[in-house]
C-alpha cells in the first residue's frame, strides 16, 4: 500500500475515533443528566460512522468497481436519510431503525469484503481494525434493532442487560484498534528507518 494512501487512511481513522469519542462523551453526559433523552445522539453516531468508514473503505479497496459502489451507496444513503427526516422530523428524537440497519449492514459488508479479498495475504494493514469493526457493529446493530432500550436478561444475583454486551464488544473493538495502532506505528518506524538508510547510502556513494 502506497505511503500516501496509508496516511489518508490513518487520518480517516483518527477523525473517526475523535468523532466517536465526542458522541460517546455527550451521550453519557446527557444520559446521566437527563436519562432517556439522549436517543437523538444515535443519529450523529451512525451517520458520522457511516461517512468516515465509507471513506475509509473507498480508499482501502483496490478494485475500481468496489470504490464506485461505496461512493454511490454513500450518496444514496445520505440522500435517503435526509428525505426521511424531512418527511418525518419526529424520528429525530427516537432510534431510527432504518438508519441503524442500513448503515451498519453496509459497513459490515464492506468489512467482510475487505477480509475476503485480503485473507490470502500474509500481512495486511487494518486487519485487526476491520475484524473489530465487524464484531462491534454486529453487536451494536443487533441491540439497537431489538427496539428495546431496557432489555434486561436477569436481575439476580446482579443486574445484566443487553447493553452490557454492547460495552463488552466495544472494549474488544478498542483493544483491536490499539493492536492496529501498534502495528501501523511499527510500520511507520520501519519506513523511516529504511528511508534513513537509503539516504545514508546515497550520501556515502557520492
Amino acid at each position: 500500500m502506497a505511503r500516501k494512501n496509508k496516511d489518508v487512511l490513518y487520518r480517516i481513522i483518527t477523525v473517526y475515533l475523535i468523532l466517536l469519542f465526542i458522541v460517546e462523551f455527550c451521550c453519557n453526559l446527557i444520559g446521566f443528566l437527563r436519562p432517556g433523552e439522549n436517543f437523538y445522539l444515535s443519529h450523529y453516531y451512525f451517520v458520522f460512522q457511516f461517512v468516515t468508514m465509507s471513506l475509509f473503505f473507498y480508499n482501502i479497496f483496490s478494485i475500481g468497481l468496489l470504490k464506485k459502489i461505496v461512493a454511490f451507496l454513500l450518496i444514496v444513503v445520505l440522500l435517503f436519510l435526509g428525505i426521511q427526516y424531512s418527511i418525518d422530523p419526529s424520528i429525530y428524537w427516537q432510534f431510527n431503525m432504518l438508519e441503524i440497519g442500513i448503515t451498519s449492514l453496509l459497513l459490515i459488508s464492506y468489512g467482510i469484503l475487505f477480509l475476503v479479498f485480503n485473507i490470502k495475504k500474509d500481512k495486511s494493514d487494518y486487519f485487526y481494525f476491520c475484524n473489530g469493526l465487524i464484531l462491534y457493529l454486529a453487536s451494536s446493530a443487533s441491540i439497537f434493532l431489538s427496539g428495546n432500550s431496557d432489555s434486561v436478561i436477569f436481575t439476580k444475583p446482579f443486574l445484566l442487560d443487553f447493553w452490557f454486551f454492547n460495552s463488552l464488544f466495544y472494549i474488544l473493538y478498542q483493544y483491536l484498534i490499539y493492536k492496529e495502532w501498534k502495528v501501523l506505528n511499527l510500520e511507520i518506524k520501519d519506513d523511516i528507518d529504511e528511508s534513513t538508510k537509503k539516504n545514508i547510502h546515497l550520501l556515502e556513494s557520492k
